[in-house]
């Protein structure tokens, strides 16, 4: 089974978002901030990692660029989310800090799994 790493901000429960995951088929990591997921990262190198841009302390952007100075875009996909930061400037910003999608929420929970299993990394991904 893939584990992906849910770095979810503290403005709505991630859930929905968990739940839906692991019926897709994904083991699910949930973590609170940007610090926790690269920590996490010394002991398991996950499918993907979906991770918002608003969190406490490090932001996603700069995450992103943590991630990347250790692990390759093949390696270790990163999709973004933000409800907040909608404008062009914020999907390039998330393009150059190595993200491989940008996703606007709210968005449809199919549309999200199919983010997903497009880009985790693995031989076996979830049906």
């Amino acid at each position: 089974m893939q584990t992906i790493f849910l770095v979810h901000d503290s403005q709505e429960s991630p859930a929905t978002r968990k739940a839906n995951l692991e019926m897709a088929g994904f083991e699910v990591a949930l973590m609170r901030s940007g610090e926790e997921a690269l920590k996490a990262l010394s002991a398991k190198k996950p499918a993907l990692i979906l991770m918002d841009v608003l969190l406490d302390g490090k932001n996603g952007f700069e995450v992103c660029r943590a991630v990347r100075e250790r692990f390759g875009p093949g390696e270790v996909p990163i999709i973004l989310c933000s409800s907040i930061y909608r404008s062009r400037i914020y999907r390039d910003e998330a393009n150059a800090a190595g993200a491989q999608r940008y996703l606007l929420q709210p968005m449809k929970i199919e549309d999200l799994v199919s983010n997903v299993s497009d880009l985790a990394v693995g031989s076996a991904k979830p049906k």
